[in-house]
């Protein structure tokens, strides 16, 4: 009987394991190394789109797509990949052949979506607040602190544009 209850609890906890587990598209080179990911969705939520990916139903944001055509089409692979805390395990091998941009509400091409960038993105990231927290613990205001780390912060634009600058560069 102790053995079936300890196959039943390890069932169940593996199971919530799954349903609290990360999924996202993920972009990878050669020999599967790491490129970039985002994050998609099991529940609704504000701005994602609904979309059937391996015969399961996820929210992605409209940008995410782009993003994933865009991967593609530099010659990356992309799945989708869930995180369990022990390692990535693969769940679909071919997304973006069932993702659209028109499906997601984009209907500019896939060139001018990258050119404008992904628009949830912040323009402080993470870096930079752990920067500026550094910078204040110097004694700085935080006005001193931001004028600081905006001296020294250059924008390089969206992907697209960093990528058509360096091949002109070439």
């Amino acid at each position: 009987m102790r053995i079936i209850a300890s196959l039943f609890l390890g069932m169940c906890l593996s199971t919530s394991a799954f349903a609290a587990s990360d999924v996202f598209l993920i972009s990878r080179g050669l020999d599967d190394e790491f490129i970039g990911s985002h994050e998609v969705q099991k529940m609704p939520r504000g701005g994602y789109k609904e979309l059937r990916l391996c015969g399961q139903s996820y929210w992605v944001r409209p940008y995410s797509v782009a993003w994933t055509k865009w991967e593609e089409q530099l010659g990356h692979k992309i799945r989708l990949e869930v995180n369990q805390g022990y390692g990535w395990v693969v769940l679909c091998t071919k997304p973006t052949t069932q993702l659209n941009l028109k499906d997601v509400g984009i209907y500019a091409s896939l060139e001018k979506t990258m050119e404008h960038g992904d628009p949830d993105k912040e323009l402080t990231n993470r870096f930079q607040a752990i920067r500026r927290t550094f910078v204040m613990r110097n004694g700085l205001t935080p006005e001193q602190a931001e004028a600081e780390i905006s001296k020294n912060y250059e924008n390089r634009g969206s992907r697209l544009s960093q990528f058509l600058n360096n091949r002109d560069k070439n």
